[in-house]
């Protein structure tokens, strides 16, 4: 379904919507997709406001008649532009072309319209996926970063040593040299800027409350936990809470007395807490993306039998309730209607807490993981070091290595500053290492296995070998 407001030249809105058939996929992000679907005279497959062409007739956005089949609700209300292609549909172009079946969709015969450069060449509205979809992969693709694809941003020097795929100047920016040629920063599908995020399984065959489960979770959809949460429930914990704020910072504090707000961080909000987490992915990827894609493994293990488990108990007990209301005699007394109005109320409550205990549970849980993740993810990721433990070590009890950057990135170092600008000249012995003051130290303090850089330490790039001291027992400073 998409849709567009009249604006300023009326109220309402005009729509098209088109049944998906069985068995196929469609994806969307932010760009009018739907081009003709005219005529649109069967309502299993097609329906559409009354006024979508005549409304476009009527402000000059359409030139032909009512029922021309050319009609195209894309080209007419959101006409694909090369930036909405780049920004927008380059993310539906990723995601077909992980999950499509190659004879339904041909990756490379459309990369030159997810470019940007063949605005034409459109691409399908559905494809058949390749294998069946679970949750799990519909949240690996909306955590994507163009991985491995001609748009990934992890491959460029904009990425830094540590394979960002994030940019902080927006998604726009010049040349100097010529500010008439603008460049891009590719939008990518698990971007930094969101706010909330969910996939939902929908059962249409369960009590109402149950009908739809969102997995939900709050910040970027690649480092946050995703929490189950029914459409029946009605209560969660505080750091999940936002009333019926929209975020607004009055009603959190005036209304809700909730914590924290976008101009106030607080260890109790969900979205603080899980954007401290991701900010740490953000200045040291390669370092800590492992550490938080575990955790999320291990809460989606603890977080899925839960959620099984209400689901079984809130489904027979809806049930009950149901069986219950229908057992009701239409001879009894208004005493007992009153009486079984009341039981029934009091059973619908009953179920209704198991589908809150699951958020209320889950959420809390969510929160208290994610605040100690961060913990973990800095005493683990500190000052460009990675912290492991060494009982061996009586000063920290650990053991420090820096991380070994790729021939790639030490490659764009050396290209873009000359040969001889960070070249060490010889300095210390074959058998010794310089240290972080600069000094030569045996190679026997030195961690096994330890290169900054990714280089091991040799006669001229003995640097490569430092580690602080006070990782090396018995040494202070």
């Amino acid at each position: 379904m998409e849709l567009i407001g009249k604006g300023t030249f009326g109220t309402g809105l005009v729509w098209v919507a088109l049944r998906i058939p069985d068995g196929y996929v469609t994806a969307h992000a932010n760009q009018g997709r739907i081009t003709a679907f005219l005529p649109c005279d069967d309502p299993d497959t097609c329906r559409m406001s009354e006024d979508v062409v005549s409304f476009a007739i009527a402000q000059g956005y359409w030139n032909g008649s009512a029922t021309d089949p050319s009609f195209s609700f894309s080209d007419t209300y959101d006409p694909v532009t090369p930036s909405g292609a780049r920004f927008c549909e380059a993310r539906v172009w990723s995601i077909f072309s992980q999950i499509a079946d190659p004879e339904d969709f041909n990756a490379e015969d459309y990369l030159d319209y997810a470019q940007g450069f063949n605005l034409t060449n459109r691409m399908p509205l559905w494809v058949r996926p390749k294998a069946k979809l679970g949750r799990s992969d519909l949240h690996a693709l909306l955590s994507s970063h163009f991985d491995g694809s001609w748009f990934d941003p992890m491959l460029d020097v904009g990425a830094g040593a540590e394979h960002s795929p994030y940019r902080w100047n927006g998604l726009t920016w010049e040349d100097p040299s010529n500010p008439n040629n603008t460049f891009v920063n590719e939008r990518v599908i698990g971007t930094q800027y969101t706010a909330w995020h969910f996939v939902a399984e929908i059962d249409p065959t369960k009590p109402a409350p149950l009908r739809a489960l969102s997995w939900w979770g709050t910040d970027e959809h690649a480092w946050a936990p995703k929490v189950p949460l029914y459409g029946g429930a009605t209560t969660l914990d505080v750091s999940y809470d936002d009333g019926n704020c929209s975020a607004r910072i009055e009603c959190r504090k005036d209304i809700y007395n909730l914590p924290g707000s976008m101009l106030e961080f607080s260890w109790e909000s969900a979205y603080w807490v899980n954007s401290a987490v991701a900010k740490m992915v953000y200045a040291s990827k390669d370092m800590a993306q492992d550490m938080v894609l575990a955790a999320k493994e291990d809460f989606e293990a603890w977080a899925q039998p839960l959620a099984e488990q209400a689901d079984a108990a809130a489904t027979a007990c809806f049930a009950n309730a149901a069986s219950s209301s229908s057992s009701s005699s239409s001879s009894s007394s208004k005493k007992q209607e009153e009486d079984d109005e009341e039981e029934e109320g009091q059973q619908l409550e009953d179920c209704t807490a198991i589908l809150d205990g699951l958020a209320v549970t889950t959420t809390k849980e969510a929160t208290a993981r994610w605040v100690a993740l961060w913990q973990s993810l800095m005493t683990t990721y500190v000052d460009g070091m990675v912290a492991t433990p060494d009982e061996s070590n009586l000063l920290c009890g650990c053991k420090k290595t820096a991380p070994a950057f790729s021939d790639a990135w030490r490659t764009k170092v050396i290209d873009d500053t000359g040969p001889t600008r960070y070249l060490l000249p010889p300095s210390c012995p074959d058998d010794e290492y310089v240290d972080p003051d600069g000094h030569c130290q045996p190679l026997a303090l030195q961690s096994p296995g330890r290169a900054v850089g990714g280089r091991s330490p040799s006669r001229g790039a003995a640097a490569a070998g430092a580690i602080p001291k006070a990782s090396v027992p018995g040494v202070a400073g």
